[in-house]
């Protein structure tokens, strides 16, 4: 089944900082919450506009500082949503506090056209009602437009009727606690410089950032208002009045456009017409028919169609920014591109929308001299070393622990290209930047590992890394980490073999080296994969005496209490099983999986996903339904409390990896498509289309069946269940 819209019946609240987030409308450059459009109503929330990359910088305050510390915070700007128009009666206005209270009375967001329609019902202070219709998109043509068309109708008024539209307007946003590492508010430091509009009913604006030099334009347009109004527009914004009566519906349009990071606006502004919807329409046609996910489950439906829609609207497309830990739908991490886009959500986009995950990597390529720098500050002269936190390429964690200890970002990045290259077969890519990304990755490796007697023998090992469980800090020989450098390693050797990028033989065989004896390391006792070398060793956390009003742990206990106990926030050594299946039988999966998964309290995100693929290769169906269920649903039930934020994009990503790599069991290896069918029962039917080296495939799964059809392209061999199959155009493999 296919869902075509989602309203205000499939979301956890109507809390209206929650609904900024779950209805805010992108296009990867620009992003738009779901403000209410009067100022003066404006209280608990976070009306902004959030351009992707677009940020500012403040020195950071350390009380105890050291060498190689990150310098600068980096913060993404909130800039004035765009969303806002005031009226004002002859006695009252909405720009008061109070004056004009609104209540939502219906949202529907279009996932064919990406047209988010809201019905709002107004009550002044002096007890006249109004109805207020907002239509608003934003054009996905790369044309960084915004159409919005306001319909006020009065119920019970008539008489004059004044409307302003603000251009730039401060309004005190309430965020969450302060006290909250993953909320960030700063100083942005903006100055603003009108320009000559062209056209009447044209307002035009420059905003500069002081501190980066970053530049954008912005342009409004009021394209069209009420017969009979006087309308005048200077900096403030547009100002008009006249007459409205009883039963009779006012409207006005606006188009607003944004440029590229210091660049300057296009000639051409359009307003809302059906051609800019049937192109819309069109782009979003495009898009599902590679990417479409049916299930036979209705909400798991609407969980996974909302989750990709915004995957689309948040993914960067120019190269040179990324996608955002919120995305643009929330300027929580302070805007901050993680390892979350290569391990959660670069897979979707790389399996259904190749162009845009080429340019997400692109973006990685483009800081690789920050990269480098960022390796020398901690004693490495050759090779790069990826911040963990960033917007610029500059490492952007004051917390080290948490932060640039976490080098296991390197072979994520690196791991990506892989995958990139796995299911595309893009020569080019890898001969002129991938292959680039993963050799100065691969190199930091070498100089910050060493070599110790474990086990009988010298093998490859890295010390004082934290891996992804950001409860267990600065550990040895952490073990996914070592598997993923492993990965990092070998296949740079592949690609210095196969003269993909220029080496010499000596380096290829110290990668060898290095992969082939990396220490992995075991705990014999408990017939487990560790952790690290110090977790199996460490009391595990006092779960039964800790409320449920403590978690997520990290906001109520100091970081040594945590690190010196068995407790993970997400999933670690798992992770590396899950991304590497051929590495274990089901038996060492399946002990492993019982030892992790009591300690983990996924406090993160990123975790349930994890154990919900894993619990389906184990057959466990009804785990790996429930796991996926809180996956799939995690925002639109507000599951994690803090949706108010922003999305959890990681998360978004990791809704397509439980299907795909999980119910699916889809993997690659030696250039072959794998597809297992660990379908639970509680889902009936569950089809999803893919991308893979230039043919578009859609795997069938039923119950008592496994169907792989190919779309387009040429023959190709998959791998089903174990069995080689040859899938022939229109072919069905079981």
């Amino acid at each position: 089944m296919q869902i075509d819209k989602l309203t205000l019946k499939d979301v956890a609240t109507t809390n209206r900082q929650y609904l900024e987030t779950i209805f805010a409308l992108g296009d990867g450059h620009m992003g738009v919450r779901d403000s209410v459009p009067f100022t003066g109503n404006q209280q608990a929330t976070l009306p902004v506009m959030l351009i992707n990359g677009y940020y500012a910088t403040n020195p950071i305050t350390y009380g105890e500082s050291a060498y190689g510390y990150a310098k600068n915070h980096q913060t993404i700007i909130s800039l004035t949503s765009p969303r806002y128009l005031d009226f004002a009666t002859e006695k009252t206005s909405s720009e008061i506090p109070g004056d004009w209270d609104m209540t939502v009375d219906d949202a529907v967001l279009d996932f064919d056209t990406g047209v988010l329609t809201e019905k709002f019902q107004i009550v002044t202070s002096d007890d006249h009602h109004f109805e207020l219709v907002v239509k608003s998109m934003i054009a996905l043509d790369n044309s960084h437009q915004l159409f919005l068309n306001y319909e006020l109708t009065s119920l019970d008024y008539t008489g004059t009727l004044r409307f302003t539209r603000p251009t730039i307007h401060d309004v005190t946003a309430t965020t969450a606690d302060a006290d909250d590492p993953r909320v960030a508010q700063r100083q942005s430091g903006l100055t603003n410089q009108f320009i000559p509009a062209d056209r009447q009913q044209q307002i035009e604006w420059q905003t500069l950032v002081a501190s980066t030099h970053q530049q954008i334009t912005q342009r409004d347009w009021l394209t069209s208002f009420p017969t009979g109004f006087e309308v005048y527009g200077d900096h403030a914004g547009f100002h008009g009045s006249g007459t409205i009566e009883v039963q009779t519906t006012l409207s006005w349009s606006f188009t607003r456009q944004i440029s590229e990071i210091n660049q300057a606006l296009p000639d051409t502004i359009t307003s809302w017409t059906n051609d800019i919807v049937d192109r819309n329409r069109q782009i979003l046609t495009n898009f599902w028919q590679q990417s479409q996910v049916q299930i036979s489950d209705k909400k798991l439906q609407t969980g996974i169609q909302y989750n990709l829609f915004q995957l689309f609207q948040s993914a960067g497309r120019n190269g040179l920014t990324n996608i955002a830990a919120k995305g643009i739908t929330g300027p929580g991490y302070e805007g901050h591109y993680f390892w979350d886009t290569e391990m959660y959500m670069l897979p979707f986009f790389i399996y259904t929308q190749p162009q845009i995950a080429k340019q997400l990597l692109h973006y990685r390529f483009s800081i690789l001299p920050q990269a480098r720098e960022r390796a020398r500050s901690l004693g490495v002269t050759r090779g790069a070393l990826y911040a963990w936190r960033t917007i610029n390429g500059e490492e952007a964690s004051a917390y080290f622990p948490a932060g640039t200890a976490q080098y296991h970002i390197n072979a994520d990045i690196a791991h990506t290209v892989k995958l990139y290259f796995d299911v595309t077969n893009d020569q080019n890519f890898l001969r002129e930047q991938g292959a680039a990304v993963v050799l100065e990755t691969a190199r930091f490796w070498l100089q910050f590992g060493s070599w110790q007697q474990r086990d009988g023998r010298s093998q490859f090992c890295l010390y004082k890394v934290t891996g992804p469980d950001e409860y267990t800090a600065l550990v040895d020989n952490n073990y996914y980490t070592n598997r993923m450098a492993k990965e990092n390693m070998a296949f740079a050797a592949w690609l210095l073999e196969n003269h993909y990028i220029d080496g010499d033989a000596d380096e290829q065989a110290q990668f060898t080296k290095a992969s082939t004896n990396m220490y992995l390391p075991y705990d014999q006792e408990q017939q487990v994969t560790a952790q690290d070398d110090n977790s199996p060793k460490m009391p595990v956390w006092p779960f039964a005496t800790t409320a449920a009003t403590q978690y997520p742990l990290l906001l109520h206990y100091h970081p040594l209490m945590i690190y010196r106990h068995r407790v993970n926030k997400q999933a670690d050594t798992l992770l590396a099983e899950m991304l590497f299946p051929e590495d274990q039988s089901l038996e060492q999966l399946r002990r492993d999986y019982e030892y992790y998964e009591p300690i983990t309290t996924h406090d993160s995100s990123l975790s349930r996903s994890i154990f919900s693929i894993l619990a389906s290769r184990l057959g466990d169906h009804d785990k790996a339904f429930s796991y996926y269920m809180d996956t799939s649903l995690m925002d639109l039930v507000d599951l994690q409390g803090n949706a108010k934020d922003g999305l959890h994009e990681a998360n978004l990503g990791g809704s397509w990896l439980g299907l795909t790599y999980g119910f699916a069991g889809m993997y690659v290896a030696d250039g072959k498509l794998h597809i297992t069918n660990h379908l639970p029962t509680q889902i009936t039917h569950l089809s999803y289309r893919l991308r893979f080296r230039g043919r578009v495939l859609e795997v069938q799964l039923y119950q008592d069946k496994t169907q792989v059809k190919l779309v387009t392209g040429l023959p190709l061999a998959v791998v089903v269940a174990g069995k080689e199959y040859d899938v022939l155009q229109g072919a069905r493999s079981e």
